[in-house]
């Protein structure tokens, strides 16, 4: 009897351990973008493209997304596309640090993201630049 309880307390020590080894590692980036966004983007035609993105985490590896679009004052329909994510470090002109660049399925870029401090997404332009033209160009985190 005395056996199993050292056995279980040996079982239950090495559980500890490994989740507190768990909480300790870094976060990968695709972990750190890993959830719900939206917001209202500019549109030359419309009055604003209603956006929502989901970020998935597969396995620290690698992302996939669904984005949700809707343009508002002209059409109810809502466009939705699924794609796959990459991380790009070093990225651009600027060189920014961390920029995720959501792929269609034929592997068209979608969008250029640029995480923010407040934990928001920046829309870049296809140089991976930020728009010169005053709109708010933010997915805000949900």
């Amino acid at each position: 009897m005395m056996r199993l309880k050292v056995l279980a307390s040996a079982g239950a020590l090495a559980a500890l351990t490994a989740l507190a080894g768990c909480a300790s590692s870094p976060q990968t980036p695709y972990g750190k973008v890993a959830g719900d966004y939206a917001g209202v983007l500019p549109c030359a035609d419309c009055s604003g493209i209603s956006t929502q993105l989901q970020m998935r985490n597969d396995d620290d590896v690698a992302g996939t997304y669904e984005l949700r679009s809707v343009r508002e004052g002209k059409s109810d329909q809502v466009l939705v596309t699924r794609g796959n994510f990459l991380v790009l470090e070093n990225a651009g002109p600027q060189q920014l640090p961390l920029v995720y660049q959501l792929k269609g399925a034929d592997g068209n870029t979608i969008y250029n993201l640029r995480p923010l401090d407040d934990g928001n997404l920046l829309v870049l332009d296809n140089e991976m630049r930020t728009s010169q033209t005053g709109a708010d160009m933010t997915l805000k985190r949900r």
